[in-house]
């Protein structure tokens, strides 16, 4: 597979991860954690809003592999 090639599968990718991952984010927030107390919703977005990272990461870093 070229690099071009993975380069657009891995970006098709990406946006999908990001936005199924915003969208269960978002349910859970609304659903659960909306009635915890602050400090527990303060946690909870922090934790999710930097754990998309590490599989984002993974997909950048097979896009970069060298062919």
């Amino acid at each position: 597979m070229s690099q071009r090639t993975r380069k657009f599968f891995g970006m098709i990718m990406l946006v999908s991860w990001v936005v199924i991952y915003a969208a269960v984010g978002m349910t859970i927030g609304a659903a659960v954690v909306a009635n915890a107390s602050p400090l527990a919703q303060i946690l909870f977005f922090l934790i999710t809003g930097l754990i998309w990272i590490v599989p984002a990461g993974l997909i950048i870093r097979w896009m970069e592999k060298q062919v």
